[in-house]
């Protein structure tokens, strides 16, 4: 830390210096003043040094990105290989009848679901079951019609379905 303050300093220093000396000069010989700035500062070389690190982080961030996009795509696949053998396990218990697992480190079971609400064709769905507000269909409404027996133009149950859960002892 007391080289990297001793430097900065020093150029804390020297941009002083080089403000002392712009000052002190004709301004109307420019080339003199450069030529006095550049010969009393290592200004250029800073220059140059400075160039050089940002095209090493542009390099480092270009790397990071595409090593980023890779564990994204990583991830992606990692994440649907848990859900196939989710579902193969959940298709496993189902076909063996099992609709409880206890292992030593968690309890899987399957439960029966109740129907999903799927709307074929919302345009044909009465007004009552649209919220005022903003039109969007008040689809817990036209659930519980369909669950009490009504029938809902363009919607209707499912017959529901299987679900796998997995408690962590």
């Amino acid at each position: 830390m007391a080289d990297r303050s001793r430097t900065v300093f020093a150029v804390n220093r020297e941009a002083e210096a080089a403000s002392a000396l712009k000052a002190a000069l004709d301004s109307n010989d420019i080339d003199l003043l450069r030529d006095c700035i550049e010969a009393e500062t290592d200004l250029h070389e800073m220059i140059r040094k400075t160039v050089l690190s940002m095209d090493e982080d542009t390099i480092l961030a270009d790397g990071l990105k595409a090593h980023m996009e890779a564990l994204l795509k990583r991830h992606q696949r990692i994440r649907k290989r848990i859900d196939t053998k989710r579902a193969a396990i959940e298709q496993a218990m189902v076909i063996g009848e099992l609709s409880s697992l206890e292992l030593p480190t968690l309890t899987a079971t399957v439960r029966r679901t109740p129907p999903q609400l799927q709307i074929s064709d919302e345009a044909a769905i009465p007004p009552e079951f649209w919220k005022a507000k903003d039109p969007a269909l008040d689809r817990k409404a036209v659930l519980a019609a369909l669950k009490d027996g009504r029938k809902v133009p363009g919607a209707g149950l499912d017959n529901g379905g299987v679900a796998l859960q997995l408690r962590r002892n």
